[in-house]
């Protein structure tokens, strides 16, 4: 009986021995930091032959470079994706284009030598490979006309871009370690870091914080091992002559003046009568006509004159409001391109106006960069002449990125940014032409691209008259027409209709069901909103305000104007 007490301590004891053993197998296990090292090839993907990975900033991009006799080319589209969109390849032509506020560089594909304005130089070195591959700029080049830095490193091989005059926050390692791919300890590790290394950080959680790197990797470190986190600002690395702006005294007041045949063009004294506070006037005078850059007119000299007698400036329109116009096969054309702006600045030299209003809509997305070209191109002609250059935007949207905001805000005088259409003629969708909402959210998310004393804010003159007609079969076909403010008074007093006012848009509304059984709804445009609308210009600093179209409104809009925009 005692020799088998015996046996079960002793099995006990070993089943004991073996649990504890087991717990400490479990902790080495869970706290030993694994050694595993994650391939170059696992973490920047398979590289061909003279292939580079490319890490921009903060992330590895998807696009490689090349590395060629020694020195870095980095893929086009990511050039002009990530990098400096100035670089512009144009198909038409066959040539790179790189566009400053003065200048035009023009680059042939496999050539030491390239052009500007016409006058030869030689690089010394190809600045555009162009391979099976694709298309790849010198990184050297590159570097020269952006504000950016290209490094290259080997094993594996790899470009590390980094830009200039960013914030980024910066710590130092306190000891040598490792930089796993993710935040743990079981993590994969990508490469080994000394002690005093300075690396950049991204974000810093709770235990680990996200770092990049003096030679390209971003991975994570443990905030123990940092020290002396601080924020800076990177100095510039290219030293560039911002784009100079023409910018009048005080703010903008524009209306735009329809001229749909030339006929119109004397009516000008006669629907000015009245108008105050106002000191731009955009007569919708030009039309592409084709895809070649040729335009139809309505110009007249003489309304120029009587325009600058009674103290406005005339900023002339040119619109793409044509069925038989390839907006996107204009913008893809150089010549198309060339034959539009030399017109364009010949006229205001000739007829003696003095801005440019571009108001080209519905841009395709494949033409995003063509526009932007267009309008960097234009730019220079009009800042060489002195003529103010200002360009019509619709309000910020996603499916409208490719207008490109940032860079006209950049090569224009003024942003004009089209804050009406919010419900618009052929929706199914009834609503006001531009709530306050509307509005206010437009001009907050273009402050994020343009600079506040280049943004006009256009409001509407006009509202949108709804109407529903609910068909036996329960469907509803929905139609509307604009109106203006005196004929929307017109159409609410023939109803016998009072307007109340709609907390939910900021302006007055009405409805009713007119004679043929249809349900009407309109939401109005006058006084009160237009100076709601205009002491936005004022509350937000912005460079004025636009209003479309002159004839809609009443006087007593223009007086509720001049006070709001200050």
């Amino acid at each position: 009986m005692k020799s088998d007490n015996r046996v079960f301590r002793l099995l006990a004891a070993v089943i004991a021995g073996l649990g504890i053993l087991a717990i400490l197998v479990v902790c080495i296990v869970k706290y030993t930091p694994s050694n595993k090292r994650m391939s170059a090839e696992d973490y920047f993907g398979a590289l061909g032959e003279n292939e580079a990975a490319v890490i921009v900033q903060d992330h590895v991009a998807q696009e490689r470079a090349l590395i060629l006799d020694g020195s870095a080319y980095i893929d086009y589209t990511l050039v002009q994706r990530e990098l400096n969109p100035r670089f512009h390849w144009d198909a038409s032509a066959g040539l790179l284009l790189f566009t400053t506020a003065e200048q035009i560089f023009e680059f042939a594909p496999n050539s030491t030598a390239y052009t500007v304005d016409g006058e030869s130089f030689d690089a010394g070195y190809e600045v555009l490979k162009t391979t099976s591959a694709g298309m790849f700029l010198s990184a050297n080049f590159l570097q020269q006309y952006s504000d950016l830095k290209c490094e290259t490193f080997d094993a594996p091989p790899r470009v590390f871009v980094t830009f200039g005059s960013t914030e980024i926050t910066t710590a130092r390692l306190k000891h040598d370690g490792a930089v796993r791919y993710r935040g743990g300890i079981k993590s994969p590790i990508l490469t080994k870091v000394t002690a005093g290394t300075q690396v950049t950080v991204l974000e810093q959680m709770q235990k680990w914080s996200q770092i990049v790197t003096p030679d390209g990797y971003i991975g994570y470190v443990k905030n123990s091992r940092l020290e002396k986190e601080s924020e800076k600002v990177t100095t510039e690395t290219y030293y560039h002559a911002e784009y100079p702006s023409i910018h009048q005294e005080g703010r903008v007041n524009l209306v735009w003046h329809q001229i749909d045949y030339p006929e119109m063009n004397a009516e000008i004294k006669k629907d000015i009568k009245g108008m105050t506070g106002v000191n731009v006037i955009s007569p919708t005078w030009y039309f592409l006509s084709d895809n070649e850059g040729n335009v139809q007119s309505f110009a007249d000299a003489a309304y120029v004159k009587r325009a600058h007698k009674a103290g406005l400036q005339v900023w002339a329109l040119v619109s793409n409001f044509s069925e038989n116009v390839s907006t996107t096969a204009v913008l893809a054309s150089r010549q198309a391109r060339q034959t539009l702006q030399n017109y364009l600045v010949n006229q205001a030299l000739e007829l003696g106006f003095d801005g440019i209003n571009i108001d080209l809509e519905g841009i395709a997305q494949e033409a995003g960069y063509d526009y932007a070209q267009f309008m960097r191109e234009l730019s220079i002609l009009c800042r060489k002449n002195q003529i103010v250059l200002s360009v019509d935007v619709p309000v910020p949207m996603d499916f409208s990125r490719h207008y490109h905001r940032d860079e006209l805000g950049a090569v224009c005088d003024y942003v004009i940014v089209m804050g009406y259409d919010e419900h618009y003629a052929g929706s199914d969708l009834v609503g006001s032409v531009a709530s306050m909402n509307f509005e206010i959210t437009g001009i907050q998310n273009m402050l994020t691209e343009v600079p506040k004393e280049k943004l006009i804010s256009g409001i509407p003159f006009y509202s949108r008259l709804w109407y529903t007609q609910t068909n036996e079969d329960g469907t509803s076909q929905v139609t509307s027409e604009a109106v203006s403010m005196a004929r929307a008074d017109e159409i609410l007093a023939a109803a016998g209709v009072s307007p109340v006012y709609d907390e939910s848009t900021g302006q007055q509304y009405a409805e009713w069901t007119d004679e043929q059984g249809r349900l009407c709804q309109i939401w109005l445009e006058d006084e009160d909103s237009v100076a709601a609308r205009a002491a936005l210009v004022g509350e937000y600093d912005l460079g004025g305000i636009a209003e479309w179209v002159l004839g809609n409104q009443k006087d007593s809009v223009w007086e509720a104007i001049r006070s709001g925009i200050g």
